[in-house]
């Protein structure tokens, strides 16, 4: 746990380090440079430490996909909402009563 949060911490303050991930195929980096903060965490846990553990997300999409549509879509605050209620949701009684589906809300204009 403190191990994660020091890793998004040290990418919000230092986000060079974590640079040369490229974009995700989910979703290209948000404008915003909070966003892009956070989009860079995401992708950075999708390249390097999801691929050593084993799936357990009960949704479709999964919880880091939801993550940098979120990002992309509505921005660092409200995007930011979404991500942190789909986290606090992501349990598999939670998940059969969506019927395993939770996508990311459209854009409001």
């Amino acid at each position: 746990m403190w191990s994660q949060a020091a890793a998004l911490w040290l990418t919000l303050l230092r986000p060079s380090l974590t640079t040369g991930h490229g974009a995700d195929p989910a979703a290209p980096p948000p404008s915003g440079r909070l966003a892009a903060a956070m989009y860079r965490s995401v992708r950075h846990y999708r390249v390097a430490v999801s691929p050593t553990r084993p799936p357990c997300c009960p949704y479709t999409p999964s919880c880091s996909t939801y993550a940098v549509q979120a990002l992309h879509r509505h921005g660092a605050v409200h995007g930011g909402r979404l991500i942190l209620a789909r986290l606090l949701r992501c349990r598999p009684g939670a998940a059969r009563r969506r019927a395993h589906q939770d996508p990311v809300p459209p854009a409001r204009h």
